[in-house]
């Protein structure tokens, strides 16, 4: 094999061995600058939102038929219910939502070689938990009238920090899968946990009397507008090493010069 076929080989395969795509760290001015507006952005919505609600509809008709769902589930409240939707709440949990990032993230780094796709995680669930905490202390609206099954923080109901932290993290691993595989058999396996998780999840804290289902919504879109914030920080990040890169400034492996490697860099310069 000549000289020039081996370098035109070369060229069209990703390189993940010199340099390491580790040694790059995606996090920094311009992406994290993403990052906090979209956080910012999300914070004043939702707590314009909630407020907006609490004081114009939630003494109405609107905010009781809000209420109506909770108090149904407590007139059939069954022990296997109960325990079964403790496992629900259990799905995004702090203590589980950790321990899914460090494992799942990390096992992401390590096979990948590129930190981006355990930050995809991180950032999502860190991103939705700022917004929700401190719009839920702006808002403060208050829980269901109903026996709750959980522990009350002292953040409000409004919104559910449990959909949208499950809303966070399944849908920033559905993209990120997507950013490794175009096999639509995975793809969809993935959207599925996607969807059917936080629907769980949902369910779970307005049956044990945590959140109206007002609440539980503005969780999920929440969560689904931190994953589209995340991931656009990330581009962004990928968009400027790539960048650098074809100006010789910087010297970085193809993997963190695109962050959707599901497409050979042949097709994406083509597109």
């Amino acid at each position: 094999m000549s000289s020039t076929t081996v370098g035109s080989a070369r060229s069209n395969s990703r390189s993940y061995e010199s340099p390491s795509g580790l040694k790059y760290w995606p996090l920094r001015t311009h992406a994290l600058v993403v990052w906090a507006v979209g956080i910012a952005g999300l914070w004043a919505i939702w707590s314009a939102g909630g407020l907006a609600f609490k004081h114009f509809l939630d003494d109405g008709p609107v905010g009781d038929a809000d209420r109506w769902l909770p108090k149904w589930f407590e007139a059939h409240r069954t022990p296997f219910w109960n325990d079964v939707t403790w496992w629900g709440s259990m799905l995004a949990d702090t203590l589980v939502k950790v321990a899914l990032i460090l494992v799942v993230g990390g096992t992401m780094i390590a096979v990948w070689r590129r930190w981006h796709d355990g930050l995809m995680l991180a950032m999502a669930v860190a991103g939705e938990a700022t917004v929700f905490l401190f719009s839920s202390l702006v808002v403060h609206r208050e829980r269901p009238p109903v026996e709750h099954l959980d522990p009350i923080p002292p953040s409000g109901s409004f919104p559910s920090g449990h959909t949208a932290a499950a809303t966070a993290f399944y849908g920033a691993l559905f993209v990120v899968v997507c950013c490794h595989t175009q096999r639509r058999a995975i793809r969809n396996a993935f959207l599925a946990l996607a969807i059917i998780a936080p629907l769980i999840v949902a369910t779970s804290r307005v049956y044990r009397g945590m959140h109206h289902p007002v609440d539980v919504l503005a969780g999920a879109l929440l969560g689904f507008c931190m994953v589209l914030v995340v991931r656009y920080a990330l581009d962004v990040s990928c968009r400027d090493a790539d960048r650098k890169a074809r100006a010789g400034e910087i010297e970085v492996a193809d993997n963190v010069r695109h962050l959707d490697l599901s497409v050979p860099i042949d097709e994406e310069v083509a597109s």
